[in-house]
Protein backbone atom coordinates (compact mmCIF):
# COMPACT_ATOMS: atom_id res chain seq x y z
CA UNK A 1 0.00 0.00 0.00
CA UNK A 2 3.04 2.28 0.21
CA UNK A 3 3.06 4.82 -2.62
CA UNK A 4 5.88 6.94 -3.99
CA UNK A 5 3.69 10.06 -3.87
CA UNK A 6 2.24 11.10 -0.50
CA UNK A 7 -1.54 11.24 -0.55
CA UNK A 8 -3.54 14.20 0.72
CA UNK A 9 -7.05 14.36 2.13
CA UNK A 10 -9.55 15.35 -0.56
CA UNK A 11 -11.57 17.29 2.05
CA UNK A 12 -9.01 19.23 4.11
CA UNK A 13 -5.80 18.69 2.07
CA UNK A 14 -3.83 17.35 5.07
CA UNK A 15 -1.34 14.50 4.40
CA UNK A 16 -2.83 11.03 4.87
CA UNK A 17 -1.20 8.62 7.34
CA UNK A 18 -1.06 4.85 7.19
CA UNK A 19 -3.41 3.06 9.60
CA UNK A 20 -3.75 -0.66 10.25
CA UNK A 21 -7.26 -2.00 10.76
CA UNK A 22 -6.55 -5.59 11.69
CA UNK A 23 -4.51 -7.04 8.84
CA UNK A 24 -5.72 -4.34 6.43
CA UNK A 25 -3.83 -1.11 5.78
CA UNK A 26 -5.72 2.08 4.90
CA UNK A 27 -4.84 5.78 4.79
CA UNK A 28 -6.34 8.10 7.38
CA UNK A 29 -6.60 11.87 7.61
CA UNK A 30 -5.60 12.79 11.14
CA UNK A 31 -7.40 16.11 10.83
CA UNK A 32 -10.91 15.12 9.67
CA UNK A 33 -10.85 11.36 10.32
CA UNK A 34 -11.62 10.36 6.73
CA UNK A 35 -10.25 7.13 5.27
CA UNK A 36 -8.81 6.32 1.84
CA UNK A 37 -9.19 2.62 1.03
CA UNK A 38 -8.13 0.80 -2.12
CA UNK A 39 -10.75 -1.62 -3.55
CA UNK A 40 -9.00 -4.80 -2.38
CA UNK A 41 -8.61 -3.49 1.17
CA UNK A 42 -12.26 -2.44 1.31
CA UNK A 43 -13.27 -5.91 0.15
CA UNK A 44 -11.10 -7.47 2.88
CA UNK A 45 -12.65 -5.20 5.52
CA UNK A 46 -16.17 -6.06 4.36
CA UNK A 47 -15.47 -9.81 4.21
CA UNK A 48 -13.72 -10.09 7.61
CA UNK A 49 -16.90 -10.13 9.69
CA UNK A 50 -15.12 -11.50 12.76
CA UNK A 51 -12.86 -8.41 12.76
CA UNK A 52 -15.65 -5.84 12.41
CA UNK A 53 -15.94 -5.06 16.12
CA UNK A 54 -12.16 -4.52 16.35
CA UNK A 55 -12.26 -2.18 13.32
CA UNK A 56 -15.10 -0.18 14.86
CA UNK A 57 -13.23 0.02 18.19
CA UNK A 58 -10.01 1.25 16.57
CA UNK A 59 -11.87 3.90 14.60
CA UNK A 60 -13.94 5.01 17.60
CA UNK A 61 -10.74 5.59 19.59
CA UNK A 62 -9.31 7.86 16.87
CA UNK A 63 -10.01 11.54 17.52
CA UNK A 64 -9.66 13.96 14.62
CA UNK A 65 -7.67 17.11 15.30
CA UNK A 66 -10.08 19.36 13.40
CA UNK A 67 -13.73 19.82 14.35
CA UNK A 68 -16.07 17.90 12.08
CA UNK A 69 -17.67 20.47 9.81
CA UNK A 70 -20.92 19.67 8.10
CA UNK A 71 -19.76 19.95 4.52
CA UNK A 72 -22.33 20.67 1.86
CA UNK A 73 -22.69 17.81 -0.58
CA UNK A 74 -19.90 18.17 -3.09
CA UNK A 75 -17.80 16.03 -5.35
CA UNK A 76 -14.24 15.60 -4.15
CA UNK A 77 -11.06 14.66 -6.04
CA UNK A 78 -9.42 11.26 -5.80
CA UNK A 79 -6.30 11.48 -3.60
CA UNK A 80 -4.36 9.47 -6.22
CA UNK A 81 -5.44 10.66 -9.68
CA UNK A 82 -7.20 13.93 -8.66
CA UNK A 83 -10.23 13.23 -10.90
CA UNK A 84 -13.58 13.96 -9.28
CA UNK A 85 -15.03 10.87 -7.65
CA UNK A 86 -18.58 9.57 -7.97
CA UNK A 87 -20.89 9.62 -4.96
CA UNK A 88 -22.35 6.12 -4.55
CA UNK A 89 -24.81 4.58 -2.11
CA UNK A 90 -22.84 1.61 -0.75
CA UNK A 91 -24.53 -1.63 -1.93
CA UNK A 92 -27.21 0.58 -3.54
CA UNK A 93 -29.33 0.46 -0.39
CA UNK A 94 -27.23 1.13 2.72
CA UNK A 95 -27.84 4.85 2.93
CA UNK A 96 -24.07 5.35 3.30
CA UNK A 97 -22.92 7.60 0.47
CA UNK A 98 -19.23 7.02 -0.27
CA UNK A 99 -16.95 8.71 -2.79
CA UNK A 100 -15.60 6.27 -5.37
CA UNK A 101 -12.80 6.53 -7.90
CA UNK A 102 -13.35 3.68 -10.35
CA UNK A 103 -9.61 3.31 -10.81
CA UNK A 104 -8.09 3.89 -7.40
CA UNK A 105 -10.36 3.41 -4.40
CA UNK A 106 -12.97 4.73 -2.01
CA UNK A 107 -13.04 7.75 0.29
CA UNK A 108 -15.02 7.27 3.50
CA UNK A 109 -15.76 10.32 5.63
CA UNK A 110 -15.47 9.93 9.40
CA UNK A 111 -17.98 7.35 10.65
CA UNK A 112 -18.88 5.95 7.23
CA UNK A 113 -16.78 2.78 7.55
CA UNK A 114 -18.46 2.04 10.88
CA UNK A 115 -21.87 2.52 9.20
CA UNK A 116 -20.84 0.24 6.31
CA UNK A 117 -19.72 -2.43 8.80
CA UNK A 118 -23.01 -2.08 10.71
CA UNK A 119 -24.96 -2.45 7.45
CA UNK A 120 -23.02 -5.63 6.63
CA UNK A 121 -23.36 -7.06 10.14
CA UNK A 122 -27.12 -6.38 10.04
CA UNK A 123 -27.47 -8.56 6.92
CA UNK A 124 -27.87 -5.62 4.55
CA UNK A 125 -25.30 -6.88 2.08
CA UNK A 126 -27.09 -10.22 1.66
CA UNK A 127 -30.40 -8.41 1.11
CA UNK A 128 -28.79 -6.05 -1.42
CA UNK A 129 -27.22 -8.99 -3.28
CA UNK A 130 -30.59 -10.80 -3.40
CA UNK A 131 -32.28 -7.67 -4.80
CA UNK A 132 -29.54 -7.43 -7.43
CA UNK A 133 -30.03 -11.12 -8.36
CA UNK A 134 -33.77 -10.53 -8.73
CA UNK A 135 -33.13 -7.45 -10.87
CA UNK A 136 -30.78 -9.43 -13.13
CA UNK A 137 -33.28 -12.28 -13.51
CA UNK A 138 -35.99 -9.78 -14.45
CA UNK A 139 -33.62 -8.11 -16.92
CA UNK A 140 -32.86 -11.50 -18.50
CA UNK A 141 -36.60 -12.17 -18.83
CA UNK A 142 -37.09 -8.77 -20.45
CA UNK A 143 -34.24 -9.36 -22.90
CA UNK A 144 -35.55 -12.82 -23.76
CA UNK A 145 -38.98 -11.31 -24.46
CA UNK A 146 -37.38 -8.67 -26.68
CA UNK A 147 -35.44 -11.35 -28.58
CA UNK A 148 -38.62 -13.37 -29.01
CA UNK A 149 -40.40 -10.21 -30.13
CA UNK A 150 -37.66 -9.46 -32.68
CA UNK A 151 -37.81 -12.97 -34.17
CA UNK A 152 -41.64 -12.94 -34.51
CA UNK A 153 -43.38 -12.57 -37.92
CA UNK A 154 -43.03 -9.16 -39.57
CA UNK A 155 -46.68 -8.21 -39.11
CA UNK A 156 -49.18 -7.80 -36.31
CA UNK A 157 -52.80 -6.92 -35.97
CA UNK A 158 -54.74 -5.43 -33.15
CA UNK A 159 -58.14 -3.91 -33.71
CA UNK A 160 -58.08 -2.29 -37.11
CA UNK A 161 -54.35 -1.50 -37.19
CA UNK A 162 -52.20 -3.78 -39.33
CA UNK A 163 -48.56 -3.53 -40.33
CA UNK A 164 -46.44 -5.66 -42.53
CA UNK A 165 -43.03 -5.28 -44.08
CA UNK A 166 -44.75 -4.02 -47.22
CA UNK A 167 -46.62 -1.23 -45.40
CA UNK A 168 -46.05 2.42 -46.20
CA UNK A 169 -43.64 2.64 -43.23
CA UNK A 170 -40.35 1.57 -44.70
CA UNK A 171 -38.14 2.25 -41.67
CA UNK A 172 -38.11 -0.77 -39.29
CA UNK A 173 -37.06 1.43 -36.35
CA UNK A 174 -40.10 3.70 -36.82
CA UNK A 175 -42.32 0.65 -37.24
CA UNK A 176 -40.99 -0.77 -33.94
CA UNK A 177 -41.42 2.58 -32.20
CA UNK A 178 -45.05 2.75 -33.35
CA UNK A 179 -45.71 -0.81 -32.18
CA UNK A 180 -44.20 -0.06 -28.77
CA UNK A 181 -46.01 3.27 -28.47
CA UNK A 182 -49.38 1.72 -29.30
CA UNK A 183 -48.78 -1.32 -27.12
CA UNK A 184 -48.87 -3.81 -29.98
CA UNK A 185 -46.78 -6.83 -29.17
CA UNK A 186 -46.16 -9.78 -31.43
CA UNK A 187 -46.75 -13.22 -30.05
Amino acid sequence: MEDETPLHCPRCKEPLQSLKLGPTAVHECGACGGLWVDPQSLQKLCDAREAHSAVVSVLAARVPTAPIAQDPVRYIPCPKCTKLMNRVNFAKSSGVIVDVCKSDGVWLDRGELQRVVGFIDGGGLEVAREHERERLVEEQRRLAALEQHASAPAFATQGTIAWSSSSSTSNPAIEQLLRDALGIFLK
